[in-house]
C-alpha cells in the first residue's frame, strides 16, 4: 500500500504549527504561502478533519486532532533526519532546523551567546527561537512546538529531562533613594510593607507571591506590570519595590534611572536556569548537538 502522504507535507505542517502563522512557515521554509497552505488542505482531506483553527488576523493554531498529528509527525521526521545526519562523516557538515523555546525574561542573557556559538560551530543547521512566557514554554515543549527550552526550572511537565545551567537568587529592587537602599540586606517582612510591582504573567506571579505566603506575609499594596522591562522603570521612579531573579549588567531603567539591588537574607532557594527537553519525542541530531555543546561549556572549570 502506497504512503498516501509525503514527507514534504508533514514538514510543512510542522512548521505551520511550530511559527502559528502559514505565511511564517512559508517564509521559513523558503517556499511560497500557496505551496504550503495546499499542501495542509491536502492532509486535512486526507485525514477528513481540519488541523488547524484559522483566526483572522492573527494566524492558526493546533485542534486536538492537529495536536495529536504534530507529535507524530514530529517523530517521523526526526528519525528520518536523524538517519540521513549519522550518514555525515563530520557533525560540522549536519543540516537541519533547530526550534528552541525560551522564557522572554532570561533569553537575552543565555540564548544568543548560546546560538551564535552554536551556529559558528554548524552553520548549516538553522535555529529558530521563540520567547514564551513560563506558561507557554511548558506548552511548546508538550505540543512539541519547539524540541528544546531555555527555562526556569518551574511549571514545567513531568515528562521533561533538564540541565542545570545556572542558579540565580532572588533579590530585591528599589529606587536609589529609597530609605531602605543602603541596607546590606533585606528580609521579605520588610519588602512586604512596601507596594510590590510584580509581573503578572503565569507562573512568574505565583513564583514571586509564594515566596510571601509561605511566610504568611502579603504585600501591602501591589501593582502588576506586564513586561520586566516595565517593572524595572517604575521601581526606578519610585513607584514601588520589586523582586526578580535575573539582573542585567547595568543597575538603571531604560531611560538611565538608577536602579538599587539587594539581597535577601531569607532562606529562598534559587531559581534554575535549565535546558529542557519532552521524553514524548525522539531528539534530533541537531537537538543533541546543542545539548552536548552547552553541556560541554557548563563543565569546563
Amino acid at each position: 500500500m502506497a504512503i498516501p502522504f509525503t514527507f514534504r507535507q508533514l514538514n510543512y505542517f510542522v512548521s505551520v504549527a511550530q511559527h502559528g502563522s502559514i505565511s511564517k512557515a512559508a517564509e521559513a521554509l523558503h517556499v511560497s504561502q500557496p505551496s504550503v497552505s495546499i499542501a495542509i488542505h491536502q492532509l486535512e482531506s486526507l485525514l477528513g478533519q481540519p488541523l488547524f483553527q484559522r483566526h483572522r488576523g492573527q494566524g492558526v493554531s493546533l485542534t486536538p486532532r492537529g495536536e495529536a498529528l504534530l507529535k507524530e509527525a514530529r517523530q517521523i521526521l526526526t528519525l528520518s533526519h536523524n538517519l540521513l545526519a549519522r550518514l555525515q562523516q563530520d557533525d560540522t557538515e549536519v543540516e537541519g532546523q533547530l526550534v528552541i523555546c525560551c522564557f522572554r525574561d532570561i533569553a537575552p542573557y543565555y540564548l544568543p551567546r548560546l546560538v551564535s556559538e552554536f551556529e559558528r560551530r554548524y552553520p548549516k543547521i538553522t535555529v529558530v527561537m521563540q520567547e514564551q512566557d513560563l506558561a507557554g514554554v511548558s506548552l511548546a515543549l508538550t505540543q512539541g512546538k519547539a524540541e528544546l527550552a531555555l527555562s526556569y526550572a518551574l511549571g514545567l511537565p513531568q515528562e521533561v529531562d533538564t540541565r542545570v545551567l545556572d542558579e540565580l537568587p532572588p533579590y530585591a529592587l528599589l529606587p536609589a533613594n529609597h530609605r531602605l537602599a543602603a541596607e546590606p540586606m533585606l528580609s521579605l517582612a520588610e519588602i512586604a510593607k512596601e507596594t510590590l510591582i510584580l509581573q503578572d504573567m503565569p507562573l512568574t506571579r505565583e513564583y514571586f507571591m509564594s515566596l510571601f505566603w509561605h511566610r504568611d506575609l502579603q504585600p501591602s499594596h501591589i501593582h502588576t506590570t506586564a513586561s520586566f522591562e516595565m517593572q524595572r522603570g517604575l521601581v526606578a521612579h519610585g513607584h514601588g519595590v520589586a523582586l526578580s531573579c535575573t539582573r542585567p549588567a547595568g543597575d538603571q531603567s531604560y531611560d538611565g534611572a538608577p536602579i538599587t539591588c539587594v539581597p535577601l537574607n531569607d532562606d529562598v532557594p534559587p531559581q534554575r536556569v535549565v535546558l529542557a527537553r519532552s521524553r514524548q519525542f525522539p531528539l534530533s541530531i541537531p537537538a543533541q548537538l546543542f545539548l552536548d555543546q552547552v553541556t560541554n561549556q557548563n563543565e569546563k572549570p
